[in-house]
């Protein structure tokens, strides 16, 4: 038997990392931009933030608003209820007095007529007792 040993070629094992101010740069400008960009996404974020604190603001006031406008149409509902309750009062009371205009007028053409055939028999009897007897009206 025949032994071969084989070799293979290595280099040394100690790696060696070489950085050049070039490379520096580049790295100081990478971190840079990371700080910039993080920057710009932590003002992106703040301003988004503060939108739907606004929105949420708004959000509840015109959940109030909606609160209110149920109160003033229950109020309106209410407050119909009433005037036609008024208006039906007012005509009823109207009705009633123009009745009682209507009822006065004619009990006052009645007394009217009355009073005048009761003048008319006084008239007539103030006549019959001059013919008859000594009478003398006074006026």
């Amino acid at each position: 038997m025949i032994n071969t040993k084989s070799q293979i070629a290595v280099t040394s094992s100690s790696a060696r990392v070489d950085f050049a101010l070039q490379d520096a740069g580049i790295l100081v400008g990478i971190v840079g931009s990371l700080f910039v960009l993080s920057g710009v996404a932590i003002s992106i974020i703040t301003k988004i933030n503060k939108i739907v604190f606004i929105v949420d603001g708004i959000q509840d006031t015109l959940k109030l608003h909606a609160s209110n406008a149920e109160k003033i149409k229950d109020l309106d509902k209410r407050f119909d209820i009433h005037l036609q309750d008024y208006l039906a009062y007012k005509d009823a009371n109207l009705l009633i007095h123009v009745g009682l205009a209507d009822q006065t007028k004619h009990k006052w053409e009645r007394s009217e007529d009355e009073f005048k055939s009761i003048k008319t028999s006084i008239k007539e009897l103030q006549g019959f007792l001059m013919r008859t007897n000594d009478f003398k009206m006074r006026e």
